[in-house]
């Protein structure tokens, strides 16, 4: 008997509690969903807010010119704000619209709308005045060095609000590289871009490169000759890209000592991490010229197309376009 009043009690406890849920009497109001940020910043245009908020319409992200420093640096760690020896000054907000344009020739162009509303723009983008870290040397005093972009976990801070209406192009060309490379590297570790096995498959990671050497004044050091160089580069490897030119120091393996060699101190993933940074900033930045003297080896050159198929095929993505324009 006991067994039949308790499984009673329980339809009826079942019963109620459903009809409670059904009539909504008891559930309170609704929650207003608020968004994170309000586009009508103050000081800029109509014209520039209406941009502001088609932008975030389209992408989702916010595109902010008046912010606090706490919510500039906001990074989801430990529930507050990301510390930093960071100085960032706003701009004028009525240089927002050029500024939106500077973006858009410098960065936004290049990636097709399908890749930027799936987190190819960070949640926050801020457009500031100034960026700068902060170094205190002591009784020697603080000194700020200028910075071209800061990630810090979803949000990229952008300087040169107030300047860019005489930004130079030499300095246009070196912010667009300087954060499309850093943008890179963030769109990998969002997962927002995948690294094509292929270009791994027919490289040895695992069998050191050769290097001459010679001794001066006692000491020996090391060096890339000719067939050194051509071996090198028949296993499909490219030195990493200066804009001051060629040194042996930006290839992928340096021998320093009889027995210290970049190789034997990285391990394989390391050298392979390695060899996909070094085309990305070959790709990103070499010129045709440049570009056609390592091509002319095969290994390179699967490898090159192999990364240039992968990104426009998969992403639609013309890396090439970004070096040349």
């Amino acid at each position: 008997m006991k067994y039949y009043i308790i499984t009673l009690l329980s339809l009826l406890s079942v019963v109620g509690l459903t009809s409670c849920v059904s009539d909504g009497e008891d559930i309170g109001s609704p929650i207003e969903i608020t968004p994170d940020y309000d586009l009508s910043q103050g000081g800029a245009s109509e014209a520039d807010k209406a941009r502001l908020k088609e932008l975030h319409d389209k992408y989702g992200s916010y595109f902010l010119y008046d912010v606090s420093y706490k919510d500039a640096m906001w990074k989801q760690e430990a529930g507050a704000a990301h510390e930093s020896n960071y100085k960032i000054t706003m701009g004028n907000p009525a240089n927002v619209g050029a500024f939106l344009d500077y973006l858009n020739d410098i960065w936004l162009k290049y990636f097709p709308d399908s890749f930027l509303k799936n987190g190819g723009i960070p949640y926050k983008v801020v457009m500031a005045d100034t960026l700068s870290l902060v170094k205190d040397y002591g009784s020697d005093g603080i000194y700020y060095y200028p910075q071209p972009y800061l990630i810090v976990g979803n949000t990229i801070i952008l300087p040169g609000m107030n300047d860019v209406a005489k930004m130079s192009e030499s300095t246009r060309q070196a912010n667009k590289l300087s954060i499309l490379t850093a943008l890179w590297d963030y769109y990998r570790a969002q997962g927002v871009i995948g690294v094509p096995e292929e270009f791994f498959a027919n490289t040895d990671y695992k069998t050191p490169p050769t290097m001459s050497d010679t001794v001066q004044w006692g000491s020996r050091s090391y060096y890339y000759s000719d067939s050194d160089l051509d071996a090198l580069r028949n296993r499909g490897f490219l030195p990493k890209y200066s804009q001051y030119g060629y040194s042996v120091y930006n290839e992928i393996f340096m021998r320093y000592s009889a027995t210290s060699t970049t190789w034997a101190n990285s391990s394989e993933q390391s050298i392979r991490n390695n060899d996909y940074n070094y085309y990305m900033s070959q790709i990103f930045n070499a010129t045709d010229e440049q570009a056609e003297a390592f091509l002319k080896y095969p290994a390179i050159k699967a490898k090159w197309d192999v990364l240039i198929n992968y990104y426009k095929d998969n992403y639609g993505i013309e890396l090439r376009k970004i070096a040349k324009e």
